[in-house]
């Protein structure tokens, strides 16, 4: 069976990083980035704040990939946790993958077709990449902000539960693999409900989270990679073949 890689290294892992991006963990408040509207800011950092009291996190997720190539888009669902700089996706249909993201790779475990794909984290961009709790001191170095109506993300709200976003890449090396990325926050919680990255080629993800769980107790081996024995590993960017590691 061909793989159907829901997640498509690097493009889609790093989206995937940003599209949580402002869960935040304990860290130092940005300063206004220029051009950002001064009340949006205000609330953007009391947001964060609340965030920082999540130490971990677990959801359900609801995948759905628009590419001009298809008429239906790609369904996936699964389960992801968060621990530090440590995430773990679960995808359970239609095809079982799991992928584990931190500060120093990026790691697909295709199970059926016993092929692990093994991706270098860049240093660069190791704070937006290894984390999806990257604190708006990062992001504010990378990104626009724009507040945008709730509606542009499905959800049609005016009780000022939810605030909606658009962040554009300012870094040349981010604008390779983002066009932009959209998030629906939770203002009470910091939780993001919902995310959407559109990439240079056209297609389109949008992320829907539910049943969410916070400070749970997950352990580091809650976010373990358990490789089963067999699995050949490969290193697609560094242009070795499958099979070349066990």
């Amino acid at each position: 069976m061909t793989r159907c890689a829901i997640f498509h290294p690097p493009s889609s892992i790093l989206a995937f990083a940003l599209a949580l991006a402002l869960c935040a963990l304990p860290g130092r408040a940005a300063d206004r980035p220029p051009g950002v509207d001064e009340k949006l800011w205000s609330l953007l950092v009391q947001i964060d704040a609340r965030s920082a009291k999540v130490k971990d996190l677990t959801a359900d997720f609801t995948q759905e990939k628009f590419t001009p190539l298809l008429k239906k888009p790609l369904l996936s669902t699964g389960t992801i946790r968060i621990k530090g700089p440590t995430s773990l996706w679960n995808t359970r249909q239609p095809e079982p993958t799991i992928l584990r993201v931190d500060e120093k790779s990026i790691k697909l475990l295709y199970p059926r077709q016993k092929v692990l794909e093994v991706y270098a984290t860049d240093q660069r961009m190791g704070a937006l990449a290894a984390s999806p709790f990257p604190r708006l001191d990062v992001l504010s170095k990378h990104f626009t902000f724009e507040q945008i109506p709730t509606k542009d993300l499905g959800v049609q709200t005016t009780d000022g539960s939810h605030i909606a976003l658009r962040m554009r890449p300012t870094d040349a090396q981010l604008k390779e693999h983002i066009d932009e990325v959209s998030v629906l926050l939770e203002v009470a919680t910091g939780y993001v409900k919902k995310a959407q990255t559109i990439d240079p080629d056209g297609d389109r993800i949008v992320l829907s989270f539910a049943n969410i769980r916070a400070n749970t107790g997950l352990s580091d081996a809650d976010l373990a990679l358990d490789v089963p024995p067999g699995v050949s590993v490969t290193h697609p960017l560094e242009g070795d073949q499958q099979g070349k590691d066990k």
